[in-house]
């Protein structure tokens, strides 16, 4: 099983580190709109426990991508706050255990997937 689990491992490092940047921001919005589901799940089924750890996996996400931003540019100054938000909506979230709050987050970050979808398609396109 060892095995099995490093060599899936390895698989999946290889795989992100062939993706394009756009490609990976894409794979981290995805993955944070699990969580941010598995979250949901969890307080309807009082798993707070199982909540607290998906909000705070979904924070840690949004906080890398802040991090990640270049902020010599505007529109890295307008992502910075809006994933400050996203973060500081998840922290109100997990302290309430408010499915509500988490529904907001969650259509936030599907919308950035979906721009950031578009935004690398349409890159790769006009590099053909």
């Amino acid at each position: 099983m060892a095995t099995q689990t490093t060599s899936y491992r390895n698989y999946m490092a290889q795989s992100v580190a062939s993706m394009t940047p756009g490609e990976q921001i894409v794979l981290l919005f995805r993955h944070a709109a699990g969580k941010i589901a598995k979250a949901i799940q969890c307080i309807e089924k009082k798993d707070v426990n199982g909540a607290h750890n998906a909000i705070v996996s979904a924070k840690n996400i949004y906080a890398y991508l802040s991090d990640s931003l270049d902020l010599r540019y505007e529109i890295s100054m307008n992502l910075f706050s809006l994933y400050e938000y996203a973060q500081d909506r998840l922290t109100e979230a997990n302290i309430r255990k408010d499915p509500a709050i988490l529904e907001q987050v969650l259509k936030m970050t599907r919308s950035f997937c979906e721009t950031w979808e578009q935004t690398t398609a349409a890159v790769a396109k006009s590099s053909q």
